[in-house]
C-alpha cells in the first residue's frame, strides 16, 4: 500500500478545485485547500480532521502569500506531492469593451499568479521534499485553443500558461 499523497490545491472553493479536493480526500489522500475564503469549505473541515485537510487563505495574486502557504503546507504535512494549480475566473466581454483594469487583473490571476504558484511548487519539489519530486498540474482551457466570442483576454491568459 502506498502512503497518502499530499495535494496543494488553489481555487478550492468551487468548481473543479472543490471537486478535486473532494476526490483526493475520498481516495484517502491529504489536502491543503487554498482559497480566498476558507469558510467556504466548513462542511469539509467538519468532516475531515486536520491530519487530512487544512484550509489556508490564499489570494494567488499576492506572491509572498503563495510562499507562506507552501511553507505552512510543508510544516503541517512535511511535503507536497501534487499541486493542482487551478485558481481562476473569467469575464465575458468584447475585447474592446473590457476595462483595461479588469483585463489586467484577470491576466494577473490566470497567468502571473499561476506562474508564481509553479515557482513555489518546483521549489518545494526540488528543495524541500525528501525524496525529491512531485507533480504539477496546471489547469488550462479549451478556450486557449478555440476562443469563443467574448473570451479574448481569458483565452490569451490561458494560452500563455
Amino acid at each position: 500500500m502506498t502512503s497518502p499523497k499530499v495535494w496543494f490545491i488553489t481555487g478550492a472553493s468551487t468548481g473543479l478545485g472543490r471537486e478535486v479536493t473532494e476526490f483526493a480526500l475520498n481516495k484517502g489522500d491529504n489536502v491543503v485547500a487554498t482559497l480566498r475564503k476558507p469558510s467556504m469549505l466548513e462542511d469539509l473541515t467538519a468532516q475531515y480532521p486536520s491530519s487530512r485537510l487544512i484550509t489556508l487563505p490564499l489570494d494567488v495574486t499576492d506572491a509572498p502569500s503563495i510562499a507562506i502557504a507552501f511553507n505552512q503546507a510543508i510544516s503541517h504535512f512535511n511535503r507536497v506531492d501534487v499541486v493542482f494549480n487551478n485558481a481562476g475566473y473569467y469575464i465575458v466581454s468584447e475585447a474592446e469593451g473590457m476595462p483595461h483594469k479588469a483585463a489586467r487583473e484577470m491576466f494577473d490571476v490566470l497567468f502571473w499568479a499561476a506562474e508564481n504558484v509553479m515557482r513555489e511548487a518546483i521549489r518545494c519539489f526540488r528543495d524541500l521534499n525528501r525524496p525529491m519530486g512531485g507533480r504539477l498540474l496546471n489547469v488550462s482551457s479549451r478556450t486557449a485553443i478555440v476562443p469563443q466570442a467574448g473570451t479574448a483576454h481569458y483565452a490569451a491568459a490561458k494560452a500563455g500558461k
